[in-house]
């Protein structure tokens, strides 16, 4: 259990995010399901303490942002390691899992992967197989190369130079970045990453612009020499689920009915639907994004209709209308 523990430490250590003791102990404590142990404060403490009197890890304590981080991220966890074959199981395993298995599964399965590969950077050179199967694991595969600079750059945090293909005019642009979050989101890898420079014209630094971008658009990717500092306002927003900026609304009440109503009692909790007389479904969704579940209105053709905010159903019919007329043009 010691060393399990102590290999999940490295592992939230390498992550850039500053875990202060109380973090620090919430995700060890998942590591005991059963409450065998006890994880407490001091348990951290120690294990810190461990590590660096007999691995030499050189973990720090930021009093600025509360917690832990590694002065030196080239420093490796010397424990024994896996081999290829066990690397590209537990990557395949973790792939699968965030594929095919429900919350909260996945995300314990995710959680012991990163805990047994915390170590086996070595994994991630170039032209190996795991780099391989991590790039090549989305639904829309990643070079592993590009993969390769991304992921280096991100964990050492230093600037990448890019060249970008946006999605809707396949107009390429060269951005020079700070990569602060990488994110596995819905089947597709992600870069959360503050601009420096676009095209070589240098972006104001008092108001940052931030880009979440797909690795799959990437046709260019390299180190840049130099470092940033991670900003924990877009660390904290992606663990939050924030990874894309999207414009949200705080309360929707939907009408489910017909062949709606199985889609409603599979995606929703039971205590946000409300059976009604007429044996339709209300169901109150919060902090949802607008244009998603415009999308849900009209694919499912009538059997699903807003009740309120008045203006997200605005939205809806203004949408249809230009449904409509675009499929009136010959």
């Amino acid at each position: 259990m010691k060393m399990t523990r102590l290999m999940k430490l490295v592992a939230l250590l390498r992550k850039n995010s500053y875990p202060n003791h109380r973090i620090l102990q919430s995700k060890l404590r998942t590591l005991d399901a059963t409450s065998m142990y006890s994880v407490s404060q001091k348990t951290v403490q120690r294990d810190v303490k461990y590590l660096r009197d007999v691995y030499n890890a050189p973990i720090a304590f930021d009093n600025g942002k509360r917690g832990y981080y590694l002065t030196d991220l080239n420093w490796k966890f010397e424990v024994p390691q896996l081999d290829e074959d066990e690397m590209k199981a537990v990557t395949l395993g973790a792939r699968l899992a965030e594929t095919i298995m429900p919350q909260p599964i996945a995300g314990e399965i995710q959680s012991a992967a990163e805990t047994l590969l915390c170590n086996n950077l070595s994994g991630l050179e170039p032209n190996t197989v795991l780099i391989s199967l991590v790039a090549q694991g989305a639904r829309i595969p990643v070079k592993p190369e590009i993969f390769r600079e991304v992921f280096e750059a991100w964990q050492t945090r230093r600037g990448l130079t890019v060249k970008y293909k946006k999605g809707m005019t396949g107009k390429i642009l060269e951005y020079l970045l700070e990569p602060q979050v990488l994110s596995f989101y819905d089947g597709l890898w992600y870069l959360k990453a503050v601009i420096i420079t676009q095209d070589g014209e240098t972006l104001p630094e008092q108001k940052p612009t931030i880009r979440t971008l797909a690795l799959h658009r990437f046709q260019f990717a390299a180190i840049y020499p130099g470092s940033f500092e991670p900003d924990m306002r877009l660390i904290e927003e992606v663990n939050d689920g924030k990874l894309f900026n999207f414009p949200t609304i705080d309360e929707i009440v939907l009408r489910f009915t017909d062949y709606g109503i199985p889609y409603a009692l599979e995606n929703y909790e039971s205590v946000l639907i409300d059976e009604q007389p007429d044996g339709s479904l209300l169901v109150t969704i919060y902090d949802a994004i607008d244009f998603k579940i415009v999308n849900l209105v009209l694919n499912e053709g009538g059997a699903v209709q807003v009740i309120s905010p008045p203006e997200l159903a605005e939205k809806v019919i203004e949408q249809a209308k230009r449904v409509i007329e675009k499929q009136k043009e010959k």
